[in-house]
Formats: C-alpha cells, sequence, structure tokens
C-alpha cells in the first residue's frame, strides 16, 4: 500500500475555460464572477489553464508588453489564486511535453501562486514513448516539483494512451496522487478500478476526465471529477458526484438517472465540427458571462446552418442552437 499522504482530491472540478477581451486579453472580471458561480453551486475546486482552459493559446507576453515564455500563463493562474475563496482547491493545469519544460513551469507557478496540486497531462505521440512514459517522463517532475501531481489520461489529442498497468507504476511514485481517466474506453475504466482496489491504492484517487462517465468512474471507486458541463451546470454536477461516491447501490443508481438527465449538456459541449473550448464559450457568453471566444485557430462561435465532414459523411449542424437548447432547457440564461 502507498503512502501519498498529501493533497486528495475528491469533488467536482471544473476545467475553466480562458475569458478573453476583445484586445485578445484575459478578462479577469469574468473568470472572479464564474468562480463565483461555481462555488455557489457547490463545487470542490477549479482547474485553470488545462485544456479547456485552451492552454496552447496562453501567451509569453506579460501585461506591459514585454516577454517571458510563460508570462501569461503563470498570471492566468496566479491571479485566480490570489483571488478565489480560500475553501476552493486550485489544481494548476501545466503538463507540457517533455519534462524540463514541464518542471521550469510548474516551478515558476508554485512561485508566485497558492495552488494545491498540478495537473499534468501525458506527453504528446512525438514525446516518450509509452514505455518510458512512467521514469523518463513522470518521475523526474513528481522529484522535482513541491505540490503533487495528478496525471492526466487523453489519448485522444495525445495519441498516447496511459495503460492501467502503466497507472500502478505511477501510483508508486511518492508525489504522483491520482490520475484523470479521459480515454473514453469503459472497458479500461472498469480494468483500472478493479486493479487499483485490488492493490489497495487508498491514497491513488482515480477521477474521470469525461462527463459522459462520470458516474461509472465513481461505481469503480474513483472519487472526483474534472469537468466541462460542471462550468454551466455546477450544481447538477455535483449532484451526480454525491450519489455516485456514496458507494450504495440505489445512489449509484440515483446517480446514473441524473448524468442521463445531463447527457444533451454533455453532447453540447463537445459537438461535431467545434474544438474544446468553443462551446462551453458560447455557453457561458449566452448565460451572461463575457468569455468572449477562444484565441488562435479557435477564435470563433460554434457552427451555425454549416455542413461539416464527419466519419459517416456530411452533414449539416446547427450547434448554437443545439447549446441555447439546452441552456432554456436548464433555465441558465436566468442564472446570472
Amino acid at each position: 500500500m502507498i503512502n501519498n499522504d498529501g493533497f486528495e482530491p475528491g469533488g467536482v472540478y471544473p476545467a475553466l475555460p480562458t475569458p478573453r477581451n476583445e484586445d485578445g486579453s484575459i478578462n479577469y472580471e469574468t473568470a472572479r464572477n464564474h468562480i463565483e458561480y461555481l462555488a455557489a453551486g457547490g463545487v470542490d475546486g477549479i482547474v485553470p489553464a488545462g485544456c479547456t482552459g485552451h492552454a496552447a493559446y496562453l501567451s509569453g507576453q506579460r501585461s506591459d508588453g514585454s516577454m517571458s515564455e510563460h508570462a501569461e500563463y503563470v498570471s492566468r493562474i496566479s491571479e485566480i489564486a490570489s483571488d478565489i475563496d480560500s475553501e476552493l482547491d486550485v489544481i494548476a493545469g501545466d503538463g507540457m511535453n517533455v519534462p524540463e519544460q514541464t518542471i521550469e513551469l510548474a516551478s515558476e507557478i508554485e512561485e508566485v501562486a497558492d495552488i494545491d496540486a498540478h495537473l499534468m497531462i501525458s506527453p504528446y505521440q512525438v514525446g516518450t514513448p509509452q514505455e518510458d512514459i512512467v521514469e523518463q517522463h513522470y518521475q523526474p517532475i513528481a522529484e522535482a516539483v513541491d505540490e503533487d501531481i495528478i496525471a492526466y489520461n487523453v489519448p485522444g489529442r495525445t495519441g498516447v494512451n496511459i495503460f492501467p498497468e502503466t497507472v500502478l507504476e505511477l501510483a508508486e511514485i511518492p508525489g504522483i496522487v491520482g490520475i484523470k481517466e479521459a480515454s473514453n474506453d469503459r472497458y479500461q475504466i472498469r480494468q483500472l478500478g478493479r486493479m487499483l482496489r485490488r492493490k489497495n491504492y487508498d491514497n491513488f484517487h482515480l477521477g474521470s476526465g469525461d462527463d459522459f462517465n462520470n458516474p461509472l468512474v465513481y461505481e469503480e471507486g474513483g472519487d472526483f471529477t474534472i469537468s466541462v458541463t460542471g462550468n454551466i451546470l455546477p450544481e447538477e454536477t455535483v449532484q451526480v458526484w454525491e450519489h455516485g461516491v456514496n458507494g450504495d447501490e440505489a445512489d449509484q443508481v440515483r446517480a446514473e438517472t441524473l448524468n442521463e438527465l445531463l447527457m444533451p449538456a454533455h453532447n453540447a459541449m463537445f459537438q461535431d465540427g467545434e474544438k474544446n473550448p468553443q462551446s462551453v464559450q458560447y455557453a457561458l457568453n449566452q448565460m451572461g458571462f463575457n468569455h468572449g471566444t477562444p484565441g488562435g485557430s479557435l477564435d470563433r462561435e460554434p457552427r451555425e446552418d454549416e455542413i461539416i465532414r464527419t466519419q459517416d459523411g456530411e452533414q449539416r449542424v446547427f450547434n448554437q442552437t443545439e447549446i441555447d437548447t439546452v441552456l432554456d432547457h436548464f433555465d441558465l440564461r436566468e442564472e446570472v
């Protein structure tokens, strides 16, 4: 049995989008208003500067116009950590593709921001091979940084799947306290949950990275989610977690039922023809939060009445209408 006695993730942690002003700067007033809304909904913490925060577009420009490699990245996290309710955990999304870059960024963040943990994505397919992912990537990072680490498995983005056997190796490393599991592979989730229970890894935490699979992860012993839907429906996402982690069969069924009711919202956050965070930022704009649009190549609203190509051929999408319908169903336009 391992002994990671540090940060213990548990509950709902929305993965925050990064609100932008028209000039491209970060809108910190909107960020604060959004976090207040999330706190009122009962979330346990937040995750700034992850994939939903469009971390790849966070620039090196300081507020005075000068340049530093990680300036906007570090500023985004430090501003949030200094502003929020002290009862909310802050998990910094700061994984990079090689250990040296990750250590440099994470160390800068630790110097200026009061964070509780790091969320570190696995290296992309051009980086560390699967068989070396523990020894050559996560091990040196865990030895170098002060705060605890949650590893992040999202093969749909990275092209690399952290298999359950590898997760068990990660669980042995002091300072790595959990994994955000976003493979969207239900068999793998079940296998991982069984293996962790068999090893009695009570201090290594399994978390969900796909809102669709939240109840399944809880059923398999998971105790937290890093959620996109939680940005717009925090209270409902928390209710799924409360029932799901109870361990009682009736509560787990209730969690499944509640999550099924949220499926239109989950689907609206991940639409054909869009890339995260385009859909969630549009939704937040319609709710009254001035999030703007993501920067770079994602700097637009969701498609409306457009034909796109999918694996099943061409289809016409009405993505804004889909989101608007979800917001109307949950009366979210009146929340702000």
